[in-house]
């Protein structure tokens, strides 16, 4: 199967898994990118459901038939990153394969909330699937391999018939 995977990140954490599942599935990666470079998250506006300000051009997705999402999750929501792709870039009527990088490697409340969003906007999901990504207090290299190893069962998945 081939597609395009889109993602943003801002810890890595998704970045990894996004380029390994990207190497191992031939799938077209595309990253979201801040307007301005920030400090911290704007987990606040994850939450509350808002978006930010994005580099432009969002990635063109009108002859992508299949996509991959992925973003880290906040307090149970996708980043406000990704809610300014869901409600910019036209998903109506794509198939789409979400995935949450978060404190959990199973975050149904999160990946709920984000389908729910999808649905909204007249996407149909064909999957979900949350990742754990780098937690407070860890280093970043004691993770990398287990999340490289993410995006290589994320390929799994996605080359799985569904």
């Amino acid at each position: 199967m081939t597609g395009t995977a889109v993602y943003y990140s801002f810890t890595g954490s998704t970045e990894v898994i996004a380029k390994s599942f990207s190497e191992k599935s031939g799938f077209k990666l595309c990253k979201l990118e801040d307007r301005e470079k920030r400090k911290s998250a704007p987990a606040s506006a994850s939450i509350l459901g808002l978006g930010t300000a994005l580099k432009e051009p969002l990635p063109d997705i009108k002859n992508v038939d299949f996509l991959v999402l992925l973003t880290p999750i906040y307090a149970w929501h996708p980043s406000a990153q990704m809610n300014t792709f869901l409600k910019n870039a036209g998903i109506g009527g794509k198939k789409l394969f979400l995935v949450g990088v978060g404190a959990g490697e199973t975050n149904e409340k999160a990946m709920a909330r984000f389908s729910g969003k999808v649905k909204k906007l007249g996407g149909q999901v064909a999957g979900t699937k949350a990742f754990k990504g780098v937690q407070l207090g860890k280093n970043y290299k004691e993770v990398e391999a287990a999340l490289q190893k993410s995006g290589e069962e994320l390929a799994k998945i996605i080359d799985s018939p569904t």
